[in-house]
């Protein structure tokens, strides 16, 4: 398995009270939501709402009920319409 990094956005490392728990907290919703291709989930670590994203990097920003309170993923590819003729 790949090692996963966490890297926290300058807003959320300032906003955070705790770094670690944050940190933990972030990899425990990583998991939760099936790790892999998400593009956006919410959790929370002491209290403070935050999102993940992630690619290769798993990035913690502090985006307080700007998110909807869900994971958010690739949507499915749409088929091309048939052309007239």
């Amino acid at each position: 398995m790949a090692k996963i990094t966490i890297r926290l956005t300058r807003n959320a490392a300032e906003k955070t009270r705790d770094r670690e728990a944050l940190t933990k907290a972030a990899l425990a919703a990583f998991e939760k939501a099936g790790r892999g291709d998400i593009y956006c989930a919410p959790f929370e670590a002491n209290g403070q709402r935050f999102a993940l994203s992630s690619r290769m990097i798993v990035e913690v920003d502090w985006l307080p009920n700007r998110i909807p309170p869900r994971v958010l993923r690739n949507a499915p590819a749409l088929k091309p319409r048939k052309g007239r003729g």
